[in-house]
């Protein structure tokens, strides 16, 4: 069909390889959950579509923009509606591009999506009775440094593959009342979490689960304030963000459609009139939303355009779906009964009826405009007729520092209110049971102007502790944000939370890790007397010391470890020497203690395994050669000079807390769990180091943020040496490494699944039911929490997103 192969030649002129990459899935797959066509899209350069070029983007216009999409849409109808969702969202920020530029992060954002081919995901309003699509989602508790967030968006297309996610709150504003804000997080952050929700096979693969925010704390700097237009109308900023998000979401399911009719066309099935009218009544539906396209290219994005914008999307949906009824018509029952595919694109094009704003929820207002008797406003406040006027806004009172603010209003039962955005609609009723006919819908992101000057600063919560070097403290001291373990309890073999279960959240400062502390602490409650690491009657099982895959494993383990804790001790004593004070000075000098011991616990497990005490050296020389050369090394390249040459030890501190540890301790966690059941010793050993990784780790992280709280001005020059360590890391071939250990461990536990039982490796995952790749999804998942965790505590969590 002639408009359907020029969208796809323009397709694949931004995006080379995408239609051949999607072709090459089975059509089942492309829509099937687990996000098969999501790499392909990525590959492709897909998320920086429509990012102007000045921001390294793709430049498509809207036009352009709207012809990729149809493509999308006829090969891969979740695709379409995912990345919609994607789209509309980088869409808005550059609309303002100077104003964006003048604010300097929402800039750089738009660079980062495109260099590092982010997906941004929308939690914006659900669709729900009584509540219109502009309230806010989430509540938000001001605490030290921003917000903690809580909330639930259910359906959320790309829940599961999203690297950025936003959403509405309200925040207090300086009158006392409240005011919509767009928060920009990482989804990696500790405490969003993803739950099944979507029920139907149709548009499965857009990955619309729920997504669960609770206690997400998020910087001030990612919630954007937002304004709106006279007598409630959207401003220019929200404007531009629905007109994008109609001119896609239509595009998605026009795709849809000309697959079907392309299909009826190439059968030649009727009459050359009925094929005609077809054809006729297909692109109607092109022309109108193209159309609309190109009036966003003149320039068009005031609430007039809107309208107008509005009308043809509800034109092109009245035809496309009359389109795609026909061509199922002229296919015939053989061709909907030999294939599926038949059956779900008439399905599927049923959805575009569903998404915001309902024709009922803007009818009136649409009236208005067309006769010229009063503006179009699509707001949760609209005026019930031409002529009224906006009522001024209640002004709530301010809730106190520990209260959530609370979600804005809804409107009430008579104003009219549509379902919000769905990215997959109710798909045609057939098509999922009746109880789920109503589910919550997605809508398009208010990405609006900025107003930050009209909110006040997150009040101020921290409180002054004292901590006690009693290794039993009589009242416990809490230091996490959310953790409720004591300074002493992070150091106790029994009661120390471990990086899988939110060790990230454990607050120490370097005054409560300081010498005393270590003495009273570590010897007694974290070692328990046993200086190798574990007790004397764990034992090596004989079978580690026979050669095979297994020991392999193990052995290229223990080296490393061994090598890269005394690289990690050699690195510290360079902090030590350029410590600021007495206190960072004292706890450094335990760390490196600490690294140095660990070193030696994993060459003493060498021996243990049969290595002769007089051949260790050389065994960690060629079992580490390679990591050495293209892990270890890069990283002492990097780092080392910061701290000797330049002394620069808040940047030493940096790179050792965020890029070394924070990236590998996870990692050393996976291995104490996988270990536990085969060698005790080694799973001891892990966890101990473990526990004094959490301590260096929160210590760390302490120090960054009380530094960049005393000097913002800071925070750009931390942010780069950030970057350049998350860019270097990156290119380590630590995935490599990963693999090559989990393999062997995997083909080595073969014969010993009996040995194993039921041990499970993490909660309801049995380790011989887990695989190589699991193992390792499960270790980069944990790091990237902990990573995002402790950069957003530290309040540079705009490293997480540019």
């Amino acid at each position: 069909m002639r408009s359907l192969d020029q969208a796809r030649t323009l397709c694949e002129s931004y995006l080379p390889g995408l239609i051949d990459g999607l072709t090459e899935l089975p059509f089942d797959r492309r829509e099937a959950p687990g996000g098969a066509t999501l790499p392909v899209f990525r590959a492709a350069g897909g998320p920086g579509l429509v990012i102007p070029k000045d921001y390294g983007g793709l430049g498509a216009t809207p036009l352009d923009a709207v012809r990729v999409t149809r493509a999308i849409g006829s090969l891969a109808p979740s695709l379409a509606v995912a990345t919609t969702m994607h789209h509309f969202s980088v869409a808005t920020l550059f609309t303002f591009a100077e104003s964006i530029k003048n604010s300097g992060m929402e800039w750089a954002l738009l660079e980062a999506i495109t260099s590092r081919n982010l997906l941004v995901s929308s939690g914006f309003a659900e669709g729900r009775p009584a509540q219109g699509i502009l309230a806010p989602t989430m509540t938000a508790t001001p605490v030290e440094g921003g917000y903690r967030i809580n909330g639930s968006k259910k359906p959320c297309s790309l829940s599961h593959s999203m690297d950025l996610l936003t959403a509405s709150v309200a925040v207090p504003a300086t009158d006392g009342g409240q005011q919509t804000a767009f928060l920009l997080m990482p989804a990696t952050l500790r405490g969003i979490t993803r739950h099944p929700f979507w029920g139907s096979s149709v548009l499965a693969g857009a990955e619309s689960d729920e997504v669960r925010l609770t206690d997400v704390f998020i910087e001030e700097e990612l919630v954007i304030p937002t304004e709106n237009g006279p007598d409630g109308m959207l401003d220019d900023l929200q404007t531009v963000g629905f007109i994008w998000f109609e001119l896609l979401i239509t595009a998605s399911y026009l795709g849809m459609a000309s697959t079907l009719v392309e299909r009826a066309l190439t059968a030649g099935r009727g009459e050359a009139t009925d094929r005609a009218a077809l054809a006729t009544r297909l692109e109607t539906a092109t022309h109108l939303i193209e159309g609309a396209a190109r009036a966003l290219m003149a320039g068009e994005t005031d609430s007039d355009a809107l309208a107008r914008v509005l009308m043809a999307r509800y034109g092109a949906q009245d035809a496309l779906t009359d389109a795609a009824h026909r061509a199922v018509e002229l296919l015939g029952g053989m061709s909907f009964i030999g294939s599926p595919d038949v059956a779900y694109l008439i399905a599927a094009c049923q959805c575009v009826a569903f998404h915001p704003p309902s024709r009922g929820s803007v009818a009136a207002s649409l009236v208005d405009y067309a006769a010229g008797s009063g503006p179009f406003i699509m707001s949760d406040t609209r005026p019930t007729g031409p002529t009224a006027t906006a009522a001024p806004p209640t002004v709530p009172v301010r809730p106190a520092p520990d209260e959530p603010v609370r979600a804005e209003s809804a409107p009430d039962e008579s104003t009219p209110v549509g379902p919000a955005v769905t990215e997959t609609g109710r798909a045609a009723e057939a098509a999922r049971p009746a109880s789920e006919a109503e589910r919550p819908a997605d809508a398009p992101a208010p990405v609006v102007g900025f107003a930050r000057d009209t909110v006040p600063a997150p009040r101020q919560m921290a409180q002054q502790v004292v901590v006690s070097h009693d290794p039993q403290p009589a009242v416990p001291r809490p230091v996490g944000r959310t953790s409720t373990a004591t300074a002493s309890d992070a150091a106790d073999w029994d009661q120390a939370m471990s990086l899988f279960d939110g060790a990230e959240g454990v607050r120490l400062t370097p005054a409560d890790c300081d010498l005393r502390y270590w003495f009273a602490n570590v010897p007694q409650r974290t070692l328990r007397g046993n200086i190798v690491g574990y007790g004397p009657e764990l034992v090596t099982p004989d079978f580690l010391r026979e050669p095979g895959p297994l020991r392999t494993a193990l052995v290229q383990e223990v080296a490393f470890r061994a090598l890269a804790e005394e690289r990690a001790a050699r690195a510290i004593g360079y902090l030590v020497a350029c410590a600021p004070d007495s206190a960072t000075v004292e706890f450094y000098a335990t760390q490196l203690l600490d690294e140095t011991r660990h070193a030696m616990i994993f060459r003493n497990h060498l021996c243990n395994l049969g290595v002769d005490p007089s051949d260790v050296d050389a065994v960690i020389a060629r079992e580490t050669a390679t990591d050495r050369a293209t892990i270890l090394d890069p990283l002492e390249e990097l780092g080392i000079p910061i701290v000797r040459d330049r002394r620069d030890f808040l940047g030493g501190v940096v790179l050792l807390t965020i890029l070394i540890e924070g990236f590998l301790a996870p990692s050393f966690e996976l291995s104490e769990r996988k270990w536990r059941p085969i060698d005790p010793r080694m799973a001891d050993m892990e966890k101990g180091a473990g526990i004094d990784e959490v301590r260096h780790l929160a210590v760390g992280t302490s120090i960054i943020r009380d530094h960049v709280q005393q000097h913002p001005d800071e925070r750009d020059r931390l942010v780069e040496i950030i970057r350049d360590g998350m860019r270097l890391w990156e290119r380590l071939p630590v995935g490599d490494q990963l693999t090559r250990w989990e393999n062997w461990f995997q083909e080595g536990i073969a014969p010993h699944h009996d040995l194993i039982g039921d041990y499970e490796a993490w909660d309801g995952r049995r380790l011989v039911d887990t695989t190589a790749q699991e193992r390792i999804q499960k270790a980069l998942e944990v790091t990237s929490t902990v990573h995002s965790t402790r950069l957003t505590d530290m309040g540079l969590g705009r490293a997480l997103i540019f």
